[in-house]
C-alpha cells in the first residue's frame, strides 16, 4: 500500500470532505468534464512531492501535496480546511498502511491561469511503517 491511499481514505471517510467532493479525489490531474456529465469540481488531486528514509529510523516519510479545486476562492479554502481537519495530526491504520503520524506542512491560495479555477495546495508529511 502507498501512503497516498491512506490520506485519500481518511479524506473520503470524513463527512465534510465527502459532502463537498463525493469521491472526486484524483491522482495528479482533474479529469476533463464530459458533455452532459456533472461538474468535475469541486475536487482534490494529489501527488507525491518527496520521500526519504533516514538510516537512523526504520520509518520513511513522504510529502504529499493535495490540491483543493473549486470555482470560487471561498469554496477551495473551505475544502482545504475540511481536508486539514480530516487528515492533519492523524495516526493509525488506513488503506492497509500503518501511519505513524500525518501532519499538515503548509497551504496557500492560488488561481490556475489556464482554467481560472481556484486552488489551495495543501502539503502533508506522512511518516509510516513499511510492511
Amino acid at each position: 500500500m502507498e501512503p497516498e491511499s491512506a490520506l485519500r481514505a481518511w479524506a473520503l471517510a470524513d463527512p465534510t470532505v465527502a459532502g463537498i467532493i463525493g469521491v472526486k479525489f484524483h491522482p495528479m490531474n482533474v479529469p476533463q468534464q464530459q458533455q452532459g456529465q456533472p461538474p468535475v469540481i469541486p475536487a482534490c488531486t494529489y501527488a507525491r512531492v518527496s520521500r526519504k528514509k533516514p538510516d537512523e529510523i526504520p520509518y520513511p516519510t513522504v510529502r504529499i501535496q493535495v490540491t483543493c479545486w473549486d470555482t470560487t476562492p471561498t469554496g477551495a479554502r473551505a475544502l482545504a480546511h475540511a481536508l486539514i481537519n480530516a487528515a492533519g495530526r492523524r495516526k493509525g491504520t488506513a488503506a492497509g498502511l500503518r501511519i505513524v503520524y500525518c501532519s499538515q506542512v503548509n497551504d496557500l491560495d492560488l488561481r490556475d491561469p489556464e482554467t481560472g479555477r481556484y486552488t489551495v495546495p495543501v502539503d502533508f508529511k506522512l511518516t509510516y511503517r513499511e510492511v
